[in-house]
């Protein structure tokens, strides 16, 4: 199994405006400026993820269709998730054995790297962000302040739910580490260009207690990310 990366988890302390963002699941930007509480009780129905470059749509308007809102046997010991596709999890009564496996959480990378993530009943949330390559890139390094084009998928560890997904809109999206969620931010810098990883992030350093309503993501939930990155737009200063 891969070992975790140790060299991205030292918690830093939250800053004081992160981003729980209302429209746009992963960044602030297309939240008019908002941040914490704020976002979260103005929830702008957006149709972007980008403030001054909008997107095709936004992930918290594709929730539903990413499979948020798709009924599944929720009570089934796995679901999985396939990342290029929208809708409801397959259950199973075990993990792909082709799959990686990392506690409850397992994951298999597919044809261009599109993934499948599987999750176990008796997942727990998150303390700490947690992350695995999946696949070691070959292109630069990804430093803090980055700006980074990525493709990614995401599930919560409680509703074992895919709540948005870049291969399912075919479009990868850019952004600098900055605008994401904390997680993100400890999680990403260390990966290459070409590579995947799994990151394990806890409700604190993602969403909190005030996720969009429509997001399919549930207060203080611990998500789980696939990211792959496809490029870095412009290093930050010194790189």
């Amino acid at each position: 199994m891969p070992n975790p990366i140790p060299a991205v988890l030292a918690r830093r302390g939250r800053p004081q405006s992160w981003p729980v963002v209302a429209a746009c699941v992963l960044a602030l930007a297309a939240c008019s400026g908002t941040t914490g509480s704020q976002a979260a009780s103005q929830a702008p129905a957006a149709s972007s993820v980008a403030g001054s470059s909008p997107a095709a749509s936004s992930p918290a308007s594709n929730a539903a269709s990413a499979g948020g809102s798709a009924a599944s046997d929720a009570s089934a010991p796995f679901l999985t998730s396939d990342c290029a596709t929208p809708g409801a999890p397959t259950p199973g009564d075990s993990a792909p054995s082709d799959a990686t496996t990392f506690g409850s959480v397992s994951v298999r990378l597919a044809d261009q790297g599109v993934p499948f993530i599987t999750v176990g009943a008796d997942a727990q949330a998150g303390q700490e962000v947690e992350a695995y390559d999946l696949s070691v890139g070959d292109g630069p390094e990804v430093k803090d302040g980055d700006v980074i084009t990525f493709n990614y998928c995401g599930v919560g560890m409680t509703t074992r739910q895919m709540f948005d997904s870049s291969w399912t809109r075919g479009e990868p999206l850019t952004y600098s580490l900055d605008e994401l969620i904390p997680g993100w931010a400890l999680g990403i810098p260390t990966m290459k260009v070409g590579g995947e990883r799994l990151l394990i992030i806890p409700g604190d350093l993602a969403y909190g207690p005030n996720p969009s309503p429509d997001s399919g993501i549930l207060p203080n939930e611990t998500l789980i990310f696939v990211v792959q990155i496809l490029g870095i737009e412009s290093a930050s200063s010194g790189s």
